[in-house]
């Protein structure tokens, strides 16, 4: 009930124009705010600014409570190594490289990240995280995400009336497809709605300077943005008779530059995009992926039946996702065919994939959908004004807007509401505030003791906190990595977190699965005497390196002490 009355209290303060027209007065003093009224009301800029604000204070919270996990600490080691001059360069990126995940080989101090993802527009970041460290990361997917929202509103006000043009807007901004990419890791697919926007604006208002910058960014998102351009293009050529050319070649360009990059150059550094990242996606549709992007196209597209019954499958989930993403705009998109044409290929491949995450509304993915969703409705409004004349449609809007937003804050995102929303309601866990914060303060005092420059291998919650650093690896999966040398070698320090997941044990499996590998590992290192424990308190574990000598082996990690898990449970319990 109280967070019932807490979502309804927020929708209708959002949905009253006049109650932020109101707040922004406050500070209407300010120079830059009247330099920004010419552009976007009020009531606009108060709706921005506090989504930008509830997205980057929800973000510090996850990093400083230690909810962020594998990615953050990815993209932020390549941003850094980036700024070292050793572009796409991320050791953590390597293990989850094929020639590890799949061949068993060990991390290399020297892998490109391009091989999995030609991410090329985020290392311009690099700068700044040379700069001012993790903290841009946050700042980035807030503002980015943000920026998008203030786009789709100068492309509204001179198409729809202002209260249309306003709920379009508030939808986007209340939308779980934008909040929980918002809440999850940082992620190089930030850029989709705000570059999808100035595309798509840009060939609207005929500002072709605008659109070709705007598509070249977009190209060099991710190897696969090319299929957002695609469907841009696709609905330029279908749609707008005066753009038809210009979509065709957006269209050509698009799939020129995907295959270049799948099919040469990502290659050329690793085997990645074939032998896991198809095989993970299109493993069911295909019988070899070995041949790249084009081999998978061709194979699936001799299989018609098998592609109709995987775009529909399972039903259930499908419907649910399509639902999902269109409730916030009063499912509108079902109806508009400029919509559907904007999200084609993007929607395609979300339905074709296999895996448990792959019709997740809150993940990183469904920001390629975001661009057709809402310009789709736009223009569907546009051509349909007469309908908005039908009063009960306003109430049932917001109706929609409240559940959608209930259902993504109970839904949890990425646990970044955790501290509020508990991770399950029966059995009842819940991981309160001040439990977080004194995890939090532990996890910082015994990180504190490994060297800025020293080589790591960290468990997931704390290596966020430990990227920025030339070598860092994931524990417990292994401590050895390859030198720049090829020579193999060995992590200095060990950082562990097994009490971290004592809430969710035994409840969540993998959680629990994973508990149990980090006791298994840290006993046989330390019964080996090859890692000796410098630090252990309320379930978080510091292990140096030995230098073999006898009295080197700390006597510390007996498990008597049983700090190893936050409560004094019994570590030998969760032995294999």
């Amino acid at each position: 009930m109280a967070v019932w009355l807490l979502i309804r209290a927020v929708c209708v303060a959002l949905l009253s124009r006049n109650w932020l027209n109101k707040t922004s007065a406050a500070i209407a003093s300010f120079k830059i705010w009247n330099l920004l009224i010419r552009s976007w009301p009020p009531a606009v800029l108060a709706l921005a600014t506090g989504f930008w604000l509830m997205g980057f204070l929800l973000q510090i919270w996850r990093l400083e409570s230690f909810g962020s996990t594998y990615d953050q600490a990815l993209f932020l080691q390549e941003l850094w190594s980036t700024a070292q001059g050793r572009p796409f360069e991320s050791s953590l990126s390597s293990v989850l490289s094929s020639a590890v995940a799949v061949n068993g080989d060990l991390p290399n101090v020297a892998y490109l990240h391009l091989g999995q993802h030609a991410n090329a527009l985020t290392l311009l970041l690099a700068p700044a995280v040379a700069a001012f460290g993790w903290l841009v990361l946050p700042f980035a997917q807030s503002t980015a995400l943000t920026a998008a929202g203030l786009v789709l509103w100068r492309i509204a006000q001179p198409r729809l009336s202002e209260e249309l043009a306003w709920r379009l807007v508030l939808s986007y901004f209340l939308s779980g497809a934008v909040i929980g990419p918002m809440l999850e890791n940082f992620h190089d697919l930030i850029w989709y709605p705000l570059l999808g926007f100035l595309i798509l604006g840009g060939l609207l208002d005929r500002r072709w300077r605008l659109v070709v910058l705007s598509s070249v960014a977009l190209l060099l998102v991710r190897e696969d943005s090319g299929l957002l351009l695609f469907s841009i293009g696709l609905w330029s050529a279908v749609r707008r008779p005066d753009l038809r050319g210009i979509g065709v070649g957006l269209m050509l360009i698009s799939c020129v530059w995907v295959l270049l990059v799948t099919g040469l150059i990502q290659p050329s550094v690793d085997a990645s995009l074939s032998d896991r990242f198809l095989q993970e996606k299109f493993g069911h549709l295909v019988e070899d992926v070995s041949g790249g992007t084009l081999s998978v196209l061709f194979q699936m597209l001799q299989k018609p039946a098998a592609l109709l019954e995987a775009l529909v499958s399972p039903p259930g989930s499908t419907f649910g996702f399509l639902i999902a993403l269109s409730l916030p705009l009063l499912l509108v998109p079902l109806f508009s065919v400029d919509a559907a044409l904007i999200v084609s290929a993007p929607l395609l491949i979300a339905l074709l994939s296999q895996g448990r995450t792959a019709l997740a509304v809150t993940l990183r993915y469904v920001l390629a959908l975001v661009p057709g969703l809402y310009i789709g409705t736009l223009l569907w409004w546009q051509a349909n004004p007469s309908v908005w004349k039908k009063r009960w449609l306003r109430p049932c809007w917001t109706a929609a807007l409240t559940l959608g937003l209930l259902m993504t804050i109970v839904s949890n995102p990425h646990r970044t509401f955790s501290a509020v929303v508990p991770d399950s309601f029966s059995p009842w866990v819940h991981v309160s505030p001040s439990e977080m914060l004194r995890r939090r303060a532990v996890g910082i005092k015994a990180l504190s003791l490994i060297p800025p420059t020293a080589s790591v291998s960290g468990d997931t919650p704390l290596l966020p906190r430990l990227a920025q650093r030339e070598v860092a690896i994931r524990f417990p999966n292994g401590v050895n990595y390859l030198d720049r040398d090829g020579q193999v070698q060995e992590v200095d320090w060990i950082a562990a977190f097994p009490g971290y997941y004592s809430p969710l044990v035994p409840l969540f499996k993998r959680e629990t699965q994973q508990q149990r590998r980090i006791l298994n590992a840290v006993e046989k290192l330390t019964s080996e005497g090859r890692y000796q424990q410098v630090f252990c308190e309320s379930g978080v574990l510091i292990l140096r390196r030995s230098s073999g000598t006898t009295q080197d082996q700390n006597s510390s990690s007996d498990k008597s002490n049983f700090c190893l898990l936050p409560h004094g449970e019994d570590p030998s319990g969760f032995s294999s």
